[in-house]
């Protein structure tokens, strides 16, 4: 009987830890162990991605697009860029000669995405910059035309406040492109996913009137492109 104990509590207990390190990265235990998880994690990070980022073209790109309409030469601000998903998808476009920011709080990460732009050839395309999401300041309201952030708000410490960052920068017109998950999904990270309801109440308590929800990753993701308004 002991011996069943102990199996089942060590089931119990990998379960656990698969849910809180590989599933919610961390981010129950706040910023600095978010933050070491994708330190330690930065040289494989790619390829783990892989069989979701290798369909960037045909299931990212349209939807950048459309966020960048009519301002191809708009600046875009990537939040939590990782290795640089959105300004190396957007870098290597003819049609895009904005300016690119990357933005990320873990150095190793941002490195593994200055090393891709350097083998593509794109090195002088993206800034690369260290930061947080919920702290902006450095660029002043309505900056960019367009801002993103992929599969990051769930792990941000405080969302709220760098949603309202992110919607700062944005210039009236302008779009903000951001990730949800399905309300399936979003079962798996109580109190942190942000369904794409969810996320357009809040932008309408900022003033956001104008959206669309698409589908992105099925059964994981969604995608909500947020149009901020002009100004009277």
């Amino acid at each position: 009987m002991k011996l069943i104990g102990w199996i089942v509590g060590s089931a119990v207990a990998l379960a656990l830890f698969y849910w809180m390190i590989v599933i919610g990265e961390g981010t129950y235990f706040g910023r600095p162990v978010v933050r070491l998880i994708y330190r330690l994690g930065a040289g494989v990070y790619d390829r783990v991605r892989a069989p979701v980022t290798r369909h960037d073209h045909v299931h990212l790109l349209g939807p950048l697009r459309v966020a960048l309409l009519g301002r191809p030469q708009a600046a875009l601000l990537d939040v939590a860029t990782g290795t640089g998903r959105v300004p190396l998808l957007l870098a290597g476009e003819a049609w895009y000669t904005g300016a690119i920011y990357g933005l990320d709080l873990t150095p190793a990460m941002l490195e593994r995405a200055a090393a891709k732009a350097r083998a593509a050839g794109l090195s002088g395309r993206v800034v690369w910059l260290a930061g947080s999401g919920d702290e902006l300041r450095r660029w002043a309201s309505g900056t960019f035309g367009a801002v993103t952030c992929l599969e990051a708000l769930e792990y941000f410490p405080r969302p709220r406040r760098a949603l309202r960052e992110m919607w700062r920068v944005l210039q009236p017109g302008g779009t903000l492109l951001i990730s949800t998950w399905t309300p399936r999904h979003a079962r798996w990270l109580p109190g942190k996913a942000w369904t794409a309801s969810r996320m357009v109440a809040f932008l309408q308590q900022l003033g956001c009137a104008e959206w669309e929800i698409r589908p992105w990753q099925p059964g994981t993701y969604d995608l909500v492109l947020a149009v901020k308004p002009w100004e009277d």
